[in-house]
């Protein structure tokens, strides 16, 4: 899905499937009503595994839970503004992103989202208004990987170790509940470091078999307590279909994905606050 404006940005791809944007406002509104259980994993998966539990604590764990993060997001195609708030089950994201003389505001917290264009708050259709909370979503939920990863209605298959480069990581396959959204049947892969737990790189495909990214991340740095890093984005789009995130190997990126951009986190600040 095409964000309403293409934003000092290219985070993330315009083809990132709803159902991150599903998954990511369940959690950011306190998850699930307690009278609500989670729903069933499928088989052969699990709403929980070890490695992404540890990858969770590793990169955060509860400081994400109780902080103020600022940064920019920045690639060759522009950059945007975040200031991310999450303080228990209360939570305020703004992004501020610009197209020529037309700046842009997005402000989502538990209530609502409000759009506003050069100060003015924005009138929207439903229409409008589903592809605003889809571009909220798409990128906060890749700015804060891996701590989603627990979301309600996130399903993990375990893997196993795979070689990358002469080195194991370990890989988990991700999926989402069936009917959360109309982009419910992508895939995800993520692969951690076995010792460490890091998320190193990651893939996913979209737009029902059109489009597939695969990120390797780089320059870590730990500012307040969290983990956060630049990624290499590599990607393929065809109209044809037939993209699957199954198809990732080293032979595969290394011959068929291009780089499409460099995505920097700049001017990263972080602030704790208490519980």
């Amino acid at each position: 899905m095409e964000p309403m404006l293409r934003p000092r940005a290219l985070y993330g791809t315009a083809g990132v499937t709803l159902a991150l944007a599903a998954a990511f406002l369940l959690a950011c509104a306190g998850g699930e009503p307690a009278s609500e259980p989670r729903p069933t994993a499928p088989p052969g998966t699990s709403d929980r595994l070890e490695i992404v539990d540890r990858a969770i604590e590793h990169h955060g764990g509860d400081l994400f839970g109780h902080s103020r993060v600022r940064l920019t997001v920045a690639s060759r195609s522009g950059s945007f503004d975040v200031d991310s708030t999450t303080d228990g089950d209360r939570f305020e994201y703004v992004i501020r992103a610009s197209e020529g003389s037309d700046e842009r505001e997005y402000r989502r917290d538990n209530k609502a989202l409000e759009v506003t264009e050069s100060g003015e708050p924005m009138e929207m259709d439903e229409p409008e208004q589903a592809r605003a909370e889809s571009y909220v979503n798409q990128r906060m939920y890749f700015l804060f990987l891996p701590y989603k990863l627990n979301d309600p209605g996130t399903y993990k298959e375990d893997q196993g170790l795979e070689e990358w480069n002469g080195r194991q990581l370990h890989r988990v396959r991700v999926t989402f509940e069936a009917g959360s959204s109309d982009g419910a049947d992508s895939a995800y892969v993520y692969w951690f470091d076995p010792e460490t737990a890091r998320l190193e790189q990651f893939a996913y495909d979209y737009s029902k078999g059109t489009g597939l990214r695969f990120r390797i991340l780089r320059n870590y740095r730990r500012i307040g307590g969290l983990l956060f890093y630049d990624a290499d984005n590599f990607g393929l789009n065809t109209p044809d279909g037939g993209l699957t995130v199954d198809d990732i190997t080293p032979t595969y990126v290394e011959e068929e994905l291009p780089l499409v951009s460099r995505i920097e986190h700049r001017d990263v600040q972080v602030e704790q606050l208490a519980k």
